[in-house]
């Protein structure tokens, strides 16, 4: 928040250093990185700046390559951010969550009073796609330092200012079951190649 009442837009970070063992292949650079640019895409539609935590190999020309910071797994793409832009908030989209739609990314830039925004629904919560501001982003430095990486219990004992992004306001955007398809497996790449195009 500036001091003129405005909000300051979150730095969009793509999540795209993983090593996809259960894929066998590079998922963040299928097919030309088609899932790291659509990503890419979908948080410059809401963010001035969009860096690829990508542990520092440039996949996507054009965009800030981030290496890894502390930790492990994401945490440690999410803690690169952090580092890179210190005390700003992070807008978070993983490169393997390929349906999540650009309204439902803007409403979680929307921050209001809130450390962590995340997605939650039946099948859990989704903090590979939410958003981080500097207290969330400390709490994480500070669990990891610890040696505990989970995002799932970001909240725990952190006293953050949490809010759920869930039931209606989370389906107004589609359904949660295809809008956070996670592109894991073979299969799954089947099943993304069947339906990415409708």
């Amino acid at each position: 928040m500036t001091g003129h009442g405005t909000v300051t837009l979150p730095v969009g970070l793509v999540l795209a250093g993983g090593e996809s063992r259960r894929l066998g292949s590079d998922k963040a650079q299928l097919e030309g990185a088609t899932l790291t640019l659509g990503a890419v895409e979908r948080l410059a539609a809401i963010c001035a700046e969009v860096a690829v935590a990508d542990r520092g190999r440039e996949l996507v020309p054009g965009r800030r390559s981030l290496a890894d910071g502390p930790g492990r797994g994401p945490v440690a793409g999410i803690l690169g951010g952090a580092a890179v832009y210190p005390g700003r908030s992070l807008l978070v989209l993983a490169c393997d969550l390929p349906r999540v739609p650009a309204g439902l990314l803007a409403e979680l830039a929307q921050a209001k009073a809130a450390d962590w925004v995340v997605p939650r629904w039946e099948g859990g919560l989704e903090p590979l796609c939410a958003f981080y501001g500097p207290a969330a982003l400390a709490a994480l430095a500070e669990r990891v330092c610890e040696g505990r990486f989970s995002l799932h219990d970001l909240a725990d004992g952190a006293g953050l200012a949490v809010r759920f992004l869930e039931g209606e306001a989370l389906r107004r955007f589609g359904d949660p079951e295809e809008m956070f398809f996670n592109l894991n497996t073979p299969g799954d790449l089947e099943r993304w190649r069947e339906f990415k195009w409708t």
